[in-house]
């Protein structure tokens, strides 16, 4: 069972690293019988959902209805989620009224196999129908006896795309937040090398503040409401919106939302 005594002992071991943007990094986060149960949960859940193949990523499943979650995942992310830790984390990134999605868009559960990636990137960071602003993204790894020559681990890079600063291994109980803005450059982009009966396994929660203005419109630019892909250096790594057109690059780099349509 979790309680607010986790929380409490969060405050104490656990602080935020500036570089390249603010971000805390911790191993065996969680009791281990409770991560192990998950991990099992995980395992067995048949509900999983293809994500599709894409260019900036491949061979992902996902699963976002929290309510339909096996007991011990709902457990974790309704702790994640909980008054108590919005709090905590809220001074800890010295964020006030941290608001948590339960609608989990973009998050849940997450799934690769071998051949998976994700293309380095910075998040979307508006919901079109919704006055927050995203401003935290949490990880949780869920892979026992997870091997380095696997690949997969999470990597944050520089403003720039010049450097990878730090990484993080997807195994069990490890756990990555940080801020979310135009230049939180992070992603697994080298395939998985895992064998072919083996997931990499993750529950992805996002959290937000009000968007706050004094004017009546808010300008937004279009990019801020879709995932920016970053290029490594010296790879052939696809970027933002490289192989459209001129006019379709304009318009979400520098247009402001009102011309965002559905059919985009």
């Amino acid at each position: 069972m979790l309680s607010d005594n986790l929380i409490n002992e969060f405050k104490k071991k656990l602080d935020v690293e500036k570089h390249p943007f603010p971000h805390i990094v911790a191993n065996n986060i969680l009791p281990t019988d409770i991560a192990k149960k998950a991990e099992s949960e995980f395992y067995n859940f048949d509900k999983l959902i293809n994500s599709g193949g894409y260019r900036y990523g491949n061979l992902h499943h996902h699963f976002s209805r929290l309510n339909e979650m096996p007991p011990t995942i709902k457990e974790i992310i309704n702790f994640f989620y909980s008054k108590n830790f919005l709090t905590f984390i809220g001074e800890k990134f010295n964020l006030q009224n941290v608001l948590p999605d339960w609608k989990l868009w973009g998050g849940g559960m997450h799934t690769s196999t071998r051949g998976g990636h994700l293309t380095m990137h910075s998040d979307f960071i508006y919901q079109r129908t919704r006055n927050t602003r995203r401003v935290l993204n949490l990880l949780l790894y869920l892979n026992t006896d997870w091997k380095d020559e696997w690949k997969g681990e999470i990597e944050l890079w520089d403003k720039k795309m010049s450097k990878k600063v730090t990484s993080l291994s997807p195994s069990l109980n490890n756990i990555l937040i940080f801020r979310t803005d135009k230049d939180s450059n992070h992603g697994y982009p080298d395939p998985l090398l895992c064998p072919e009966n083996t997931t990499r396994k993750s529950i992805a929660l996002y959290y937000y503040v009000e968007e706050k203005s004094k004017f009546p419109i808010q300008i937004k630019k279009r990019k801020h409401f879709t995932t920016v892909w970053k290029k490594r250096p010296n790879t052939d790594d696809p970027d933002f919106m490289d192989r459209d057109n001129i006019w379709r690059k304009i318009k979400y780099k520098y247009l402001p939302r009102i011309f965002l349509t559905k059919k985009d």
